[in-house]
Formats: C-alpha cells, structure tokens, sequence
C-alpha cells in the first residue's frame, strides 16, 4: 500500500527524463527500495529460483561450499538488481513523461489492487485461524 500512495504523489510530480536527481529524502526513497525488496512476491521468486540450488548444495556440499555458493547468489541477485537498474536508467531517456505517469498509476492501481486482495486474504486467514482454536 505504501508504494502504491508514493507512485501516486510521483506521478504528480514533474517527470525528471534527464536523469538529474529526484526532489526526495534519502529516507524516502531507501523505504520505497526496502518496502520492494521485503515485499513477499521477491522473496518467493528469489527463494523459488536459488532455493533448489541451496537444498541441492547443503546435502551435497561442506559448509564452505555451501557459503560459497550462497555467497554467489547473492552476489548474483546484486548484479541482477544492477543491470535491471541500469537498464531502467538508460532506456527512461526513449519514454514519453506522459506515458511514464500513466504507467506509474498504473501500477499504484495494481498494487492498491494486490494490497486489498493480500490483506483479505490475511485477515480470512486469521478469522479462520481464531475460530478454530
């Protein structure tokens, strides 16, 4: 919910297409980033891509190996997140500002839309949960 309202009040704000600096607090834009990076649907793909390799490696592996191995996945996701990054940075050029706020409400709708259903789920669940017990 809280990128969702920050996607919002960006997309009032003026398009900045040259890649100067935005007009926000570090604070603010460390939270969108953490808010990102906890959000479940990362932490399932990463744990759903590397999970199977880390299993694989604890039976198979000694403990070196092992941290090894997790040390290079997450060196791996750190040099994903990079070239994604980049890859925003560069190609943000080509884009309309317009069609830059569009696409950001856009999906300030979609994650109002995933935050609703996610937290019906939730408190189902816990309705579900206290009645049983």
């Amino acid at each position: 919910m809280f990128i969702g309202i920050e996607s919002i009040k960006e997309a009032k704000s003026e398009v900045n297409i040259e890649g100067e600096g935005p007009n926000k607090s570090l604070l603010t834009a460390y939270l969108s980033g953490f808010m990102i990076a906890i959000s479940p649907a990362n932490i399932v793909f990463w744990i759903g891509v590397f999970g199977p390799v880390l299993v694989s490696s604890l039976g198979n592996a000694s403990t070196s190996t092992f941290i090894l191995i997790a040390v290079g996945i997450i060196l791996g996701i750190f040099m994903h997140d990079m070239v994604l990054l980049g890859f925003v940075h560069f190609t943000r050029r080509f884009l309309n500002p317009t069609f830059i706020k569009w696409v950001s409400i856009s999906a300030a709708i979609a994650l109002f839309g995933f935050s609703g259903y996610f937290g019906y789920e939730c408190i189902k669940q816990v309705i579900t949960f206290i009645s049983k017990a």
